[in-house]
């Protein structure tokens, strides 16, 4: 029973809403101490929790359960890593929440909603049960348009929260519907039972076929995929801290659902092709709707969208372990990239002359320097790890990124130096990519199932996204040729407006609830 000690994490996180409720200027001492020690002892179980399952392997834990469900936690490979992200991304946030909001008269009940929402992510994470993951589910979603309502004043806002709002009950809607078909399929409600037995399945049948589905769009609508993201880039009016926690643990859950469900998943293989066709054509969407954002924030909310997307269509073709190394890597840089937003003015303000931009040629060869890389490194994986020609393929994906990276920090002097450099800088980057993917893999290796061959609607999907990101890429390197193009000009405007399909979306659902309103 010592694996339950983990739910006096956000047992404390709900001690700490409890006392931001009364105490709502948030002035008190008590707060503060509160706050520090729910963070300190929620690390130091995350820890305790990683030691426990690296010495006695899987745990499973209950307490008030009935045919499975109640109260239960289940410390596996996937549960324990995102247990230590969300309790080191929850305290930073935490901390950064004190300072940022001194002096405001609601201090203590934005601290209070931050805490229910963080004990809600870090049970979602750790259930056991059909039961307690949904319940966990809706109340993240809660805890979160409450967030976004802090401002009430603020018209932006309060549009964000109501999307979002209509948007989580649909994904609820879905999660519950799935839980149920899996529940009754299997007779109990215990998730290791009930993937264990789906596992089993030599035919799985309509209800887990379509329970599949449910949980691919839950996932879909849980992390911001087209056409149900336009709530996400209005949320640049919330405190930064709710966007940080947003985008660094929240909008996850989508993934996380794919990971946790993906006995399930694969199992019906549509399931699969349909997740993929979602995050696929979202990433390409998100990054050529992120080249044309000038707001800091909304660059960020944008980058989100396409990486969420990414995510999805890894887990869509079955690259599992690299799906979770991407969640835990987005989840850490987006929660810097928000919480440091506020020096963006002070670095360019103070940023001293940099050397002339590289030439056409120079900027190139970044792409050729990383592609290089990761052929040279390329066989330590698979040293570790045999895998399909797919990982070749997403690997691809890396390299343009890295190669990008590179070229837009070539500068046009010392050319030796900028060579030897960016090899350095791509081998390391490369090698730092591999490895990671190797750990997850091993780390994964008893707790999800091995990738499925994937479908040859999966490998258009995938080939397509590829060719998108390389033309992305190369317009972002070499722009020149195209900016004075009417082409170009005209689909820049077109896309800084996201195609309008927000507009359209939102025009939409105001004339559904007029026309409820006047039938009421």
């Amino acid at each position: 029973m010592r694996e339950l000690a983990v739910l006096i994490a956000p047992t404390l996180l709900v001690a700490i809403g409890i006392i931001g409720r009364i105490d709502r200027s948030g002035r008190t001492r008590t707060l503060a101490a509160a706050v520090r020690t729910a963070s300190a002892v929620s690390l130091a179980l995350a820890i305790w929790a990683c030691w426990e399952l690296a010495h006695h392997g899987e745990m499973h834990g209950s307490l008030l359960t009935w045919r499975g469900m109640g109260v239960s936690v289940w410390l596996d490979s996937l549960s324990v890593s995102l247990f230590l992200l969300v309790s080191g991304i929850g305290a930073a946030v935490l901390k950064y929440s004190e300072t940022y909001l001194d002096g405001d008269p609601r201090k203590g009940r934005f601290m209070a909603d931050l805490s229910f929402t963080l004990a809600a992510v870090m049970t979602l994470v750790l259930s056991g049960n059909l039961l307690q993951l949904v319940v966990a589910w809706i109340a993240t979603s809660l805890g979160l348009h409450r967030l976004l309502l802090f401002y009430r004043d603020r018209p932006a806002a309060v549009s964000a929260a109501r999307k979002k709002f209509v948007v989580a009950r649909l994904g609820d809607l879905c999660l519950a519907t799935g839980a149920i078909l899996l529940a009754s399929t299997c007779h109990s409600g215990d998730l290791r039972l009930v993937l264990d037995r789906v596992h089993g399945l030599t035919r799985p049948g309509a209800q887990v076929e379509i329970a599949a589905i449910a949980l691919v769009l839950a996932a879909a609508l849980k992390s911001a995929q087209f056409p149900a993201h336009g709530w996400l880039p209005d949320i640049v009016d919330t405190p930064t801290p709710v966007s940080a926690l947003l985008h660094a643990g929240i909008i996850n859950g989508g993934g996380f659902l794919a990971l946790r469900f993906a006995d399930v998943l694969t199992a019906a293989p549509g399931s699969l092709m349909l997740l993929a066709g979602i995050g696929g054509l979202t990433a390409v969407y998100g990054s050529l709707v992120l080249m044309t954002q000038t707001s800091i924030k909304a660059a960020l909310a944008w980058s989100t969208i396409a990486q969420m997307g990414l995510m999805l269509l890894e887990c869509g073709i079955g690259a599992f372990a690299l799906a979770l190394v991407h969640l835990i890597a987005h989840s850490v840089y987006k929660a810097h990239g928000f919480l440091s937003s506020g020096n963006a003015v002070r670095t360019v303000a103070h940023r001293h002359p940099v050397a002339p931009r590289a030439g056409r040629a120079s900027r190139a060869f970044g792409l050729v320097i990383a592609l290089v890389a990761y052929i040279a490194l390329r066989p330590c994986l698979e040293v570790v790890l045999a895998e399909p020609l797919i990982s070749w393929t997403l690997g691809l994906v890396v390299v343009l990124g890295l190669g990008m990276l590179l070229a837009q920090g070539a500068p046009d002097l010392l050319p030796g130096w900028n060579l030897a450099r960016e090899g350095l800088l791509a081998m390391a980057a490369m090698g730092a990519y591999i490895g990671l993917h190797a750990a997850a893999h091993a780390l994964l290796m008893n707790t999800l199932p091995p990738a499925p061959i994937p479908s040859p609607v999966e490998w258009v999907v995938l080939f397509a996204v590829l060719i998108a990101f390389a033309v992305i890429v190369f317009m972002q390197i070499i722009p020149e040729p195209f900016q004075s193009r009417a082409w170009y000009r005209t689909a820049y405007v077109h896309l800084a407006q996201g195609l309008y399909v927000d507009a359209f979306l939102s025009r939409f659902w105001r004339r559904l609830r007029v026309q409820t309103e006047v039938s009421l």
